[in-house]
């Protein structure tokens, strides 16, 4: 009997032994774990002031705050095309005393773009990043440049002359008094257009010509022309998918209808 219970006690503490390590090292990792949960991070508010921008037009300026508060302290705006993984550096700066930040960025490329602001982590707090911004970002270009579609007897690279004032490219009928026109996709993602339109200083005394713009079906713009008249035009695209102008010119007196540098608001 005494042999028996000599046994059964060094069991157990030979169980003991064993079963401490293992306690306390779950008991250290559990602690580890509910440390990292605790770590504190920087929160980090931001709003956009535009949703949609125009590139040499308007400058995207995030404002935000930071907590806890870190005055002095650098955060950065970052941003991205849409499509990429990686981020780049817009513009840097301090926060304020209030814990409130303001940070600027001007694009130069059309698209949609994202921003978000990172506060690095410092005093002891982790970094913290904000929620992704998405602005829409457009840019006027020159539609005589893209690529056109049907056309017949038009030249889209031509420099007119309209009151002795040079407007490239243009858009004009190579050959007056024959049918001409143009066609160009814009595929929904253009929101506006401006152009000018007149008869080329080339065009004879009594000249008359006119130039139409339908766009998806619908006419836009029904000019007509004379010798010395100029016409600064602008025409909402938005949703439009095709465009298609018409120009009317005649071949006695020789008259060439102008479509001047005609830039079109586009996000691709």
């Amino acid at each position: 009997m005494h042999r028996i219970t000599t046994t059964l006690t060094t069991l157990a503490a030979t169980a003991a032994v064993v079963a401490g390590p293992l306690a306390l090292g779950a008991t250290t990792a559990q602690a580890a774990d509910a440390g990292e949960r605790r770590a504190p991070s920087y929160t980090v508010q931001a709003k956009a002031n535009k949703e949609v921008v125009t590139v040499g037009e308007d400058v995207v300026k995030v404002r935000g705050k930071v907590t806890p508060r870190a005055a002095g302290s650098k955060v950065v705006l970052q941003q991205r095309l849409e499509g990429k993984k990686k981020w780049a550096v817009s513009s840097k700066g301090k926060i304020k005393r209030n814990g409130t930040y303001l940070l600027k960025d001007e694009p130069s490329v059309a698209g949609t773009r994202e921003y978000r602001v990172l506060k690095p982590a410092g005093q002891g707090i982790g970094k913290g990043t904000s929620k992704v911004l998405e602005v829409q970002v457009y840019r006027w270009e020159d539609l005589a440049r893209r690529s056109a579609g049907a056309s017949a007897n038009v030249t889209t690279y031509f420099t007119a002359s309209i009151g002795t004032k040079a407007y490239a490219p243009s858009i004009v009928p190579f050959q007056p008094g024959a049918p001409a026109y143009v066609e160009y996709t814009l595929g929904r993602l253009c929101t506006g257009l401006r152009t000018t339109y007149a008869l080329d200083d080339a065009s004879e005394s009594g000249a008359t010509g006119a130039v139409k713009l339908i766009v998806d079906g619908a006419t836009k713009v029904d000019q007509g022309l004379v010798v010395g008249q100029v016409v600064e035009s602008t025409t909402d695209l938005t949703g439009a998918f095709r465009l298609r102008y018409e120009l009317t010119s005649a071949a006695s007196p020789v008259s060439r209808p102008v479509v001047g540098t005609p830039e079109v608001r586009c996000t691709k």
